[in-house]
């Protein structure tokens, strides 16, 4: 996958998220790369970037406004970033009972 895959539409977070500001009314598209760092990363890095993205934008944007007026986080959504692989830690453990 090639940086100009990664690009993806900026998300308009006035239909997501309307409480929101008009001028916090969209994310910015999935272009920037100003320091370079996509050309550090692996094929699995840079899926897993997507992912992530598109998660945030599926998931997250369109329920954040009301848990952020309510200081508190949704934590429903632990076992889906999960499942992503962005949460826990990273050393592999082999329990034994």
């Amino acid at each position: 996958m090639g940086s100009s895959e990664l690009r993806s539409p900026a998300l308009k977070l006035s239909i997501a998220c309307p409480k929101l500001t008009p001028a916090a009314s969209t994310f910015p598209a999935a272009a920037s790369n100003y320091y370079q760092l996509d050309e550090l990363l692996t094929e699995e890095e840079k899926d897993l970037q997507m992912n992530v993205r598109q998660f945030m934008e599926k998931e997250v944007a369109p329920i954040i406004p009301k848990f952020w007026e309510k200081a508190e986080f949704p934590l429903h959504l632990i076992p889906k970033m999960g499942s992503l692989g962005i949460i826990g830690g990273i050393i592999k453990v082999h329990l034994i009972f």
